[in-house]
């Protein structure tokens, strides 16, 4: 205390609170300015066999003021409050596919951000069939649902609804601010099966869905700053021959890299970590990240990203330049 005592009394504390205050406008001013960047966090990058270090399918995208989830899978919520982000907070979720580890975490965040506050309908944009599974998950959770409501604290009506659109390939959803395309891609036996393309303010990403290679994926993905791939493993002894089946390997995602040619390639959802990056790189030689659970992207004037531990929360910054 005694060097701040010394400052006040020689007239000085007044100028330092200024320019104490100055400096926190200046940061409100820089936060204000970073509003035209996309902010992406990777929740889950797991596949269906439970792994307590990576949690089932789920990306968030945080741009132009929303909140957009893709897909939802196992342990989201959880990985959402690791995030700082209240399940009540996502604006409209997305589904690549219907497979089970793309969509059992979807009653979770449905009804957790209902009773944490959500006051309006949750849309969730997803393949033929969505409607349906949605309508049963209102049924099969009815018994909460009535007791939420009941008196004396009744949770709002509007909080609990589920507003599902069945989409098609092309622009599917435009606030003005961001535009979300849904495009299809090749899930082998799964059709359809979508991958989404997120621009805003000229910065894209696109998320592949579960996918083997794919054409059309390459042709939606052009241009963008950040492709985030599925990719199974490396040197896959698949049995099928390629036309058979369901989901690229490394090398699949790596020859998708190298025709997209992003800031950022990112290989996601795969089995095993062994050999995945040599694999990419024979294919890829530009910059490209294996995804960790609670790894963040920032796309603006630079792509950075933070490879964290879900444990340690031990971030490690990497900028590329535009």
């Amino acid at each position: 205390m005694e060097p701040l005592r010394e400052i006040a009394n020689t007239g000085r504390l007044v100028p330092l609170i200024v320019l104490f205050l100055s400096l926190c406008m200046l940061a409100n001013i820089s936060t204000a300015t970073g509003s035209d960047e996309m902010r992406v966090t990777l929740l889950g990058t797991g596949t269906p066999f439970p792994n307590a270090e990576r949690f089932g399918s789920a990306i968030l995208v945080e741009v132009a003021g929303k909140k957009l989830l893709f897909d939802c899978g196992r342990g989201v919520v959880i990985r959402l409050a690791q995030a700082r982000v209240n399940p009540k907070d996502i604006d409209d979720l997305f589904l690549t596919h219907l497979h089970s580890d793309h969509v059992v975490g979807i009653p979770d965040l449905w009804l957790s951000g209902w009773f944490l506050g959500r006051s309006k309908p949750l849309p969730i944009w997803g393949p033929p069939g969505t409607r349906s599974m949605t309508e049963h998950l209102v049924q099969a959770f009815g018994f909460d649902i009535s007791i939420r409501q009941a008196a004396p604290d009744p949770l709002p009506a509007k909080g609990v609804e589920i507003d599902a659109k069945e989409i098609e390939q092309g622009e599917i959803y435009n606030d003005g601010s961001a535009r979300v395309s849904a495009f299809l891609v090749d899930h082998g036996p799964v059709k359809p099966a979508f991958g989404y393309r997120i621009d805003s303010a000229g910065h894209s990403v696109v998320i592949s869905g579960d996918t083997k290679f794919c054409q059309n994926l390459v042709d939606f993905a052009r241009d963008a700053d950040c492709l985030i791939h599925a990719a199974w493993s490396a040197g896959w002894k698949n049995p099928l021959p390629p036309s058979k089946r369901s989901i690229a390997s490394a090398e699949d995602a790596g020859r998708v890299f190298a025709m997209v040619k992003p800031k950022l390639g990112v290989v996601y959802h795969y089995k095993d970590e062994g050999g995945l990056g040599d694999a990419v790189r024979k294919e890829f030689k530009g910059p490209f990240v294996i995804a960790r659970d609670l790894m963040a992207i920032n796309i603006g004037k630079t792509v950075t990203w933070e490879r964290e531990s879900a444990a340690a929360h031990a971030p490690r910054d990497n900028t590329i330049e535009h």
